[in-house]
């Protein structure tokens, strides 16, 4: 059968390059190739030539920050340099897809985008799962749209297995603002323009704000408070009680149910609609009516019942008839892997909206339709192209709607790949699951759990038994408090500062105690009527399980020290594993060693395993991370504080200190020319050219030992290491 021309050409392009093919995806005999016959027809009719192709060593260093979010170390690099095989780049592909790294990398990017705050108020517990949850996502490579529909309609607690909560919990009490930020970050529409008034650029109007709204407007976020609903009624019935008292059980029941107090529960209530405001200017309808539910485009779902609502809507937005989610997510990973989307603002498209080459977004929606919404399969389409493997672009893109995609976008790293190149320069181990971090999370989620089923074997009398002795103790603690509180005010004026450290001490003691007393009376004869026992969670390989018993929980419904102590001795052990394999015997070196990697687990872990947004005057901050306020509002512009932090920062004596990567690369190599490469490989993930190695061949000779380290200052400093190219 003849091919036809568009094919034969992009072929060509694709083998002279010396490009592997992809493999086969659903829909499209070789999808890679034929992205590069539209690229060759596009650029052929613009009377444009592409950027050449890319060596091995820019192709290792660019792989590995697009997919793995960082450098490669010098082993990884000088393993794919040396390799000679055919298709080593698609098998690297490959490889990075499936690794650690690539989660870690996605949930940057996805965390960004959803605006997760780890540090959000009320989010102790509720956060930490839908951390877990994105990664888990990524991990197990969820369709995106079966990705999208959990968030949309998720429900129930924030248990570790549903922390898709957090999606709604992130914009709880504000449901207007979270149905803006959905239809922007599924549907690249800027529809929160029109939430006070018709948009004044594009098509939609307020009413069309609200009808949308209506959808998800019935999702409620509140505290989790059924365990004393039904004595509480009990106690507001009672006609014999007084205020006073009612008011002081209403206190004990806070204070008793205080460690459950950040275990939100998302419902939906499908008689709850949206109403207009009280202003409401236009004629279509009367200010404060209540809107019905109604898609902004395409057709509207039918809904059997207002319980479905929420239902409908996900499946709606999800659709591959609907006419944007597909086109934006293809266009968001076309950035991804390019730069710059098909269409920018990818987030603000509009019905006049055109794609730089609308036959190629066109295929790029069909293929993720037809791999079934298989990001990894299509980020691994985009990444074997011959486009992707050519040299980066670097003119100024005054115009970003009219690039011709030549060769991807130059772009400084984000601040995340920043940081976790500077982490695989250090730490041993950057991409390793943090099992420690989801064992804690999972521990929290194990006593909560226990706390609930404990309380909730109590009969409603005996709950309320316990509310009056601590409604007593509290009465009691009033008087001491304020006083407490009085004298704290004199000794701030009198300005003794140890005064007030002294009181401050005082009044914790005395909250202490009471919790305490709540946690021994109330807590653990509810543990022992419940029959309660231990909870077992398994381990990494090797370590075999944890045990927390009810006793183990602190006073915040936490584990406690103890059971802290237990992971903190696991993870001893798997260091010391990590030091067998190395060979490390020496006790001075193991006790060297293992003091280096509690501190790399602690202080140079991935960016994805870190708090975020990162705390004033961090690394990340200080390069540009989101602050997670708005939808991905990272920075990569440059400042004089960037440069200093490089400069004179302590950053680089981690770096060179004895055990990291780098060093134990560089003393690995056994001449001056090799620990040279070993620098150069670290740093730029290539080996240095001929004129590099005849300066740096006499600065050694006039230096010695000290020019390696210098050498390293310097790499780190250049452009070259910031910049994926």
């Amino acid at each position: 059968m003849k091919k036809p021309l568009a094919w034969c050409v992009g072929m060509a392009v694709f083998l002279v390059a010396g490009f592997q093919p992809a493999t086969a995806e659903k829909g499209n005999a070789d999808p890679s190739a034929r992205i590069d016959a539209l690229m060759a027809d596009f650029w052929k009719d613009k009377g444009l030539q592409p950027r050449p192709p890319i060596d091995d060593a820019t192709f290792v260093r660019r792989i590995y920050l697009d997919v793995a979010g960082r450098i490669p170390t010098a082993e990884e690099a000088r393993k794919f340099l040396d390799d000679e095989t055919p298709g080593k780049r698609p098998r690297l592909i490959d490889e990075l897809l499936d690794s650690e790294g690539y989660v870690n990398h996605q949930y940057n990017w996805w965390a960004d985008i959803l605006r997760i705050n780890s540090r959000q108020g009320g989010g102790q517990n509720v956060v930490p799962a839908y951390i877990e949850w994105v990664k888990a996502s990524l991990r197990e490579n969820k369709p995106y749209d079966v990705m999208v529909r959990e968030l949309i309609t998720a429900d129930g607690n924030s248990d570790y297995d549903s922390g898709a909560v957090g999606y709604y919990y992130r914009d709880r009490g504000m449901p207007l603002d979270n149905m803006a930020n959905t239809v922007r970050i599924f549907l690249g529409t800027r529809l929160e323009c029109a939430q006070c008034h018709n948009h004044p650029f594009d098509k939609w109007t307020q009413m069309d704000f609200y009808h949308m709204a209506a959808f998800s407007y019935g999702v409620n976020v509140r505290n989790q408070s059924n365990l004393f609903s039904e004595v509480q009624r009990e106690v507001q019935r009672d006609k014999e009680m007084s205020r006073q008292e009612k008011n002081d059980l209403r206190r004990a029941f806070q204070e008793i149910g205080r460690p459950l107090r950040n275990r939100p529960e998302v419902s939906y209530e499908p008689e709850r609609l949206p109403q207009l405001p009280h202003d409401y200017q236009y004629e279509d309808a009367q200010p404060k009516e209540k809107i019905e539910a109604f898609t902004m485009f395409g057709d509207n779902p039918e809904v059997t019942s207002p319980g479905a609502r929420l239902d409908e809507y996900a499946a709606w937005m999800t659709s591959p008839e609907n006419p944007r989610f597909t086109k934006v997510i293809a266009n968001r990973l076309w950035k991804r892997a390019m730069g710059l989307g098909l269409v920018e603002p990818v987030d603000e498209w509009m019905d006049d909206t055109a794609a730089v080459h609308p036959e190629l977004l066109d295929f790029l929606e069909h293929q993720m339709v037809a791999m079934n919404y298989d990001v990894k399969g299509f980020l691994r389409m985009l990444f074997n192209t011959g486009v992707y493997q050519r040299e980066s672009v670097a003119d100024d893109l005054e115009d970003p709607t009219a690039f011709a995609f030549t060769g991807p976008v130059l772009r400084r790293m984000s601040a995340e790949q920043i940081w976790d190149s500077v982490v695989t320069l250090i730490n041993p181990r950057p991409d390793e699951i943090n099992w420690k971090q989801q064992k804690e999370i999972e521990l929290r989620e194990a006593g909560m759990d226990m706390l609930t089923e404990a309380l909730n074997a109590k009969a409603p009398e005996e709950l309320l038994a316990d509310a009056r002795r601590i409604a007593e103790r509290q009465r009691g603690m009033q008087e001491e408090l304020a006083n407490l509180q009085k004298q704290q005010v004199k000794a701030r004026q009198a300005k003794d500062q140890e005064k007030v450290r002294e009181l401050a001490r005082e009044t914790n003691r005395i909250r202490t105690e009471l919790r305490d007393q709540i946690y021994e009376s109330v807590y653990r004869p509810a543990f022992r009527k419940a029959n309660l026992q231990r909870v077992s969670l398994e381990l990494p390989e090797g370590l075999g399980s944890v045990e927390m018993k009810p006793d183990m929980l602190d006073d915040n419904g936490r584990p406690n020290r103890e059971l802290r102590r237990q992971l903190e001795e696991m993870e001893a052990k798997l260091i010391d594993l990590e030091m067998d394999e190395l060979g490390i015997t020496d006790p001075k070196e193991r006790r060297g060693y293992a003091g280096f990697r509690r501190g790399t687990i602690s202080n140079f872990a991935r960016a994805a395993n870190l708090p975020s947004p990162a705390p004033a005057g961090h690394f990340l901050q200080q390069f540009g991370q989101s602050d997670r306020e708005t939808i991905e509002n990272a920075e990569t512009a440059a400042s004089v504080t960037q440069a200093l932090t490089l400069l004179n920062g302590p950053l680089f004596n981690s770096i060179k200190g004895s055990y990291t990567v780098v060093a134990r690369a560089v003393e690995a190599a056994e001449t001056p020319e090799a620990k040279i490469e070993a620098i150069y490989l670290s740093f730029l993930g290539r080996l240095p050219d001929d004129e590099e190695r005849a300066l740096l061949k006499g600065e050694f000779e006039a230096r010695g030992e000290a020019f390696y380290q210098d050498l390293g200052y310097a790499l780190m400093n250049a452009p070259e290491f910031l910049f994926v190219r």
